[in-house]
């Protein structure tokens, strides 16, 4: 007699915890986005090394009479001067740097507003730490740009601006600031220790143009070849690296841009036989039916998916907002963390996937009344090569419209909206175990978990209550919403529609997984090439 009460208390119980999880989830969503908008994108940071490799490079041709500027070279650094090259490179750090200064000014605002505890206190100093030293980091190297453009006061301000900014507690950069300052004043003033200091905070081209004028200064013009001859060297690397880094889009959406055509092409005087035309291929008529869409069968609503993804949310969330930072305090690791990247790697990849798995349990509790689960679900077939079509023309497909919109998102961002602890393990890093074990998160971990739960579950279960192409619209965003970046929603969208848009055509899981390895191990690589040492 009391079990129908007892069925609807433990109903309204459910809900209302989902309710409240649902409501911490957003709220945890959107102060994580304002807090990345605070940050600089990684893409003006990954712009600013390949302009200094394209500096590097350009080496090659300032003290070279008989090296033709064409061919690969001039593919590589356009058909611009030297002196164009240096006012683009130049304009370019101004802008990340006014970038810079903004979110600076944005965080002292935030500092003053702010009336909690001494660990939010804590947690502004440092990030206004780390702004601060990474404009006085941009100004030295603008500075020395300000000078191959002629323009010395210029120079001489935004060095002077530097040790303005740090006062006090001046850096490394501070002090390089104050030796370059003294280089290009009139008369020159000489710093001890100017020669390893230069050494420490500047490379590449930066370093080259620093210590050429420092041995001119000291009347050491003995080692001026010597320096010159590891500049050659430096340049020959910098060529390599950046064929490395634009092989990767010039192919890839070169490709890409000629699938396209194709599929135009075959659209417009096939219609039928496209995988776009949806009603030819779900008709009994249709002439290869191994290739038609899933149907999915959905025998639950949207309750019980909005359960599933609230749930592994809140389980993602505790795990990496509590658990286990909690676990690593009382450990000792994070403080014991420094420049040990391995260690960093290893922080990376196990938390990753402690966060990802509670996902697993909770599909099998959250679904076992529905078991058996129709046909199609959670579909893995590896003997069909078909999912490797699928998976390899997906990605090509993906290169070139996920380039474009991540140009626009960019722009339409002016800068802000992203940050990726990644970066500094990848571009730092001298150890191959590190990158691999990132490879492995990457490549291997994500496409996994992130397909089994966004493509294999979330997609078709959207299906019950959204037209298909909705249903691969909205998984997409949610994908990328789940990235906790402003910076990568737009792109990751529609490298998320593209995905789901290849598991629906395939019916193969492996399909969508391939992609997404191959778009991670894509961008993996490029940023090693990029900025690895």
């Amino acid at each position: 007699m009391d079990s129908k009460p007892l069925n609807d208390k433990s109903l309204n119980a459910k809900s209302l915890l989902l309710s409240i999880l649902s409501l911490l989830s957003i709220l945890f969503i959107v102060i994580t986005l304002q807090a990345s908008w605070n940050n600089p994108q990684e893409q003006t940071k990954l712009d600013l090394l390949q302009t200094d490799l394209i500096l590097q490079a350009l080496q090659t041709q300032e003290n070279s009479q008989d090296s033709p500027k064409d061919g690969i070279f001039q593919a590589l650094i356009g058909d611009g001067k030297p002196q164009d090259i240096y006012s683009q490179s130049l304009s370019s750090y101004q802008e990340v740097i006014q970038a810079n200064k903004s979110a600076l000014t944005n965080l002292d605002r935030l500092s003053l507003n702010n009336d909690s505890d001494n660990d939010d206190s804590q947690s502004f100093s440092k990030q206004r730490q780390k702004k601060q030293t990474s404009i006085s980091e941009l100004s030295v190297r603008a500075g020395l740009l300000q000078v191959q453009t002629g323009d010395i006061q210029g120079a001489i301000a935004t060095w002077e601006s530097v040790t303005t900014l740090e006062g006090q507690s001046m850096t490394s950069y501070g002090l390089t600031a104050q030796i370059l300052k003294g280089l290009w004043s009139e008369p020159t003033m000489l710093f001890p220790n100017a020669e390893t200091q230069i050494r420490r905070t500047l490379d590449g081209w930066y370093r080259k143009i620093a210590l050429t004028k420092l041995y001119q200064s000291q009347q050491r013009t003995e080692k001026l070849p010597e320096l010159e001859e590891q500049a050659q060297i430096e340049a020959t690397l910098a060529i390599n690296r950046l064929i490395v880094v634009n092989s990767i889009p010039l192919i890839g959406g070169g490709v890409g841009s000629l699938l396209w055509i194709g599929l135009i092409v075959q659209w417009i005087f096939f219609r039928t036989s496209s995988p776009f035309y949806t009603k030819s291929l779900n008709s009994e008529t249709a002439q290869n039916p191994a290739s038609k869409p899933t149907n999915w069968q959905v025998p639950w609503g949207i309750a019980t998916t909005w359960e599933v993804m609230v749930l592994w949310f809140t389980a993602f969330c505790l795990m990496t907002q509590l658990f286990l930072p909690l676990i690593f305090e009382i450990l000792g690791i994070q403080s014991r963390v420094g420049e040990d990247f391995t260690l960093q790697a290893l922080l990376v990849l196990i938390p990753y996937i402690l966060s990802v798995i509670p996902m697993l349990p909770i599909l099998q509790v959250s679904l076992a009344n529905y078991r058996p689960l129709p046909e199609g679900w959670f579909y893995f077939k590896i003997n069909s090569l078909q999912w490797l079509g699928w998976g390899i023309g997906g990605y090509f497909a993906a290169v070139p419209i996920v380039l474009i919109v991540s140009v626009l998102s960019q722009n339409f961002l002016q800068g802000q909206g992203g940050g990726n602890p990644l970066l500094p393990i990848l571009i730092d890093s001298q150890n191959n175990l590190p990158k691999f074990l990132l490879w492995t998160t990457l490549a291997i971990a994500a496409p996994f978990f992130e397909e089994y739960l966004f493509r294999g579950f979330l997609l078709p279960s959207l299906t019950k209550s959204l037209p298909v192409w909705g249903a691969i619209a909205l998984s997409g965003f949610l994908f990328a919403l789940a990235h906790l970046n402003v910076a990568d929603i737009i792109p990751l969208s529609v490298l998320g529609i593209v995905m789901g848009f290849v598991y629906w055509r395939s019916g193969n899981l492996l399909s969508s997984m391939l992609l997404h390895c191959l778009w991670n191990s894509g961008s993996f690589f490029a940023l090693i090439a990029l900025g690895g040492k």
